[in-house]
């Protein structure tokens, strides 16, 4: 439905129609969030309808685009995801708002999270709110460990390979080591096209998972993962653009 409004409007207008929308969506949060949505500048804290804990959060337009998609529309948790989950994984996890989606959705869940970028101090604070639940690392997920250096992006960080960085990279074996029952429930990967040299080990990590909602980045990911989850013998469900 999206892509077709998109054909038909020009995208100014979708533009402004869509935050409209967003601004409807998020109207139960109440007029204090609203007014800092509209209004505020710095940062905020909220407790949202959908989360167990508070939620800290900046005002600026990359964050506020992540609590309207994320925390409000709830399209991390699109999907036909499992009904209960002991051990997730969220590679890409910016400012922690999947993660707190996750284990608030899950009480039951602990929730490995990886975000190499300046991020981290954000998702460590709206982390620590859920305890031992949730094991924070500043570091990304690559096909290989080591290092690596880190590229700042809107909403996220790219991670490239690199033996003079200073950043871990930690590999899915690694992660899965820690998991109670040598199984991943839900792995999340938006990891800013690194994705691909991701799926060039899968043999090694794809048996043991259960679930995965992933971001796609550029033509060679978006062509080859699909039919690589597809052959590993996982359904396919398409959400959000």
């Amino acid at each position: 439905m999206k892509r077709f409004v998109r054909t038909f409007l020009p995208m100014w207008l979708y533009r402004r129609l869509a935050r409209l929308y967003a601004y409807l969506l998020a109207s139960p949060e109440g007029p204090v969030f609203l007014w800092a949505m509209l209004f505020g500048s710095g940062e905020h804290t909220h407790q949202f309808r959908a989360l167990s804990r508070p939620f800290t959060f900046r005002l600026t337009s990359e964050d506020k685009n992540v609590v309207f998609g994320n925390i409000i529309k709830g399209e991390v948790l699109e999907g036909p995801l499992p009904s209960e989950a002991r051990f997730i994984v969220d590679a890409g996890g910016y400012i922690g708002d999947s993660a707190a989606l996750f284990l608030s959705r899950y009480p039951n869940a602990r929730c490995v999270v990886l975000e190499p970028g300046m991020a981290h101090a954000w998702a460590s604070l709206n982390l620590e709110r859920y305890g031992a639940r949730a094991v924070l690392h500043q570091a990304a997920l690559m096909s290989s460990p080591g290092f690596c250096r880190v590229q700042e992006a809107e909403t996220g960080s790219e991670a490239h390979a690199d033996i003079n960085g200073t950043i871990k990279a930690i590999t899915l074996p690694e992660i899965l080591a820690s998991s109670p029952h040598g199984r991943i429930d839900i792995l999340k990967v938006d990891i800013e096209g690194a994705e691909v040299g991701l799926f060039q080990s899968a043999s090694e990590w794809l048996p043991y998972v259960d679930c995965i909602t992933i971001e796609l980045h550029g033509e060679k990911a978006k062509s080859e993962i699909p039919a690589q989850l597809q052959a590993a013998g996982f359904s396919i469900s398409h959400h959000g653009s």
